[in-house]
């Protein structure tokens, strides 16, 4: 096989997903993720500082890239002499993994494909799921995704993964209080002012093989919740505003954390103080928004260590979920623009359609 032509076919498709779709970030989302691509194709850490003027001359080659694709479509990839449309995923893996390599596709948010190609470093068997650990990535596009789900098959990829923890770490430094995200770090060994070093590079990808297993778990949480309701993941694939994609998405990755095959179940059943602390800092604001029950168990779990306060705050968070899930899906089967408005009108009251 030759593995140049291969990287080339997928670098294709992830520069024309990315002319087709860089302008759904806004412009800081855009230049963070512009900077990690400059990382990933330089070869540098995440820690390595960027030469601004380098970059600046990279930027406009990708945007007069990205100019001359935007009306192009997505190629076929021509493996081993068979041609593959570049999203049968398991018909080109099941050539790959011979090579030592992991392909993945799939749709992300605002429905942007996105593309990566690696060496795979291990696969294993999760309940009905097969689970791919990638390693060194050889091409990827502007959204890495740390983890994908595409039918029975997830893909864990570790130098996001890693890439995303140091971003963590970076938001401590000069913070006199970092709460759960400090706690978290410390209770790996690991603290806020800690700077490039072996040793902490060694710390970061055996805290990333353990948080790994937390991600997989949101992945099947979201596989389960997902074959609950077709009409749900119907809804979810429409197109949307802004606001609306992320809010729905908000709900869906919370009945996927809250879910009975979730992350949060797996955290309480093994007593892991140092996982919770990370499931917290790791919230966004969308699900804090959503969840404000968790942050309130896990002050009272800090002064208790009582896992029933995480258990029932889990289950509120589901019910909450699995509400506003339902009360959606009720106001989109009667008019798309009703249920526009409803959750505009929610926009202002902190998601009450049934959140109370």
């Amino acid at each position: 096989m030759d593995r140049a032509a291969l990287i080339g076919q997928v670098r294709g498709n992830c520069n024309i997903a990315d002319a087709r779709s860089w302008g759904y970030y806004s412009v800081c989302g855009l230049l963070l993720r512009l900077r990690d691509l400059y990382r990933f194709e330089h070869s540098l850490n995440p820690w390595d500082g960027v030469p601004m003027e380098a970059m600046s001359t990279w930027i406009a080659s990708k945007e007069k890239t990205w100019e001359q694709l935007a009306a192009s479509d997505l190629q076929p990839l021509d493996v081993c002499g068979t041609t593959y449309d570049p999203f049968q995923v398991d018909e080109l893996n099941s050539v790959l993994h011979a090579h030592g390599l992991v392909y993945g596709a799939g749709y992300g948010l605002f429905n942007k494909p996105t593309f990566f190609l690696a060496v795979l470093n291990d696969k294993r068997d999760l309940l009905d799921y097969q689970v791919y650990h990638a390693g060194k990535e050889l091409c990827r596009d502007l959204a890495a995704p740390i983890a994908m789900l595409q039918g029975r098959c997830i893909f864990m990829r570790l130098e996001q993964l890693t890439t995303f923890l140091w971003g963590k770490l970076q938001e401590l430094q000069g913070k006199r209080f970092g709460g759960a995200l400090k706690m978290a770090f410390s209770l790996c060994g690991i603290e806020g002012a800690a700077w490039p070093s072996e040793e902490l590079q060694r710390k970061l990808n055996g805290l990333s093989t353990e948080i790994r297993d937390l991600i997989i778990l949101h992945e099947v949480g979201e596989a389960f919740e997902d074959g609950q309701g077709y009409e749900w993941l119907s809804l979810l694939n429409q197109e949307w505003d802004r606001w609306t994609e992320f809010h729905l998405r908000g709900i869906k990755d919370l009945l996927a954390d809250t879910s009975e095959f979730g992350p949060l179940k797996a955290i309480i059943h093994r007593r892991e103080r140092s996982l919770l602390s990370f499931y917290v800092a790791f919230m966004d604001g969308i699900r804090k928004e959503l969840f404000p029950e968790m942050l309130t168990a896990f002050q009272l779990f800090s002064e208790q260590e009582d896992w029933s306060i995480i258990e029932e705050a889990r289950i509120r968070g589901y019910r909450k979920a699995d509400r506003l899930r339902s009360d959606i899906l009720s106001l989109y089967s009667r008019d798309k623009e009703t249920m526009k408005r409803h959750l505009e009108a929610a926009k202002e009251g902190a998601w009450q359609l049934s959140s109370s």
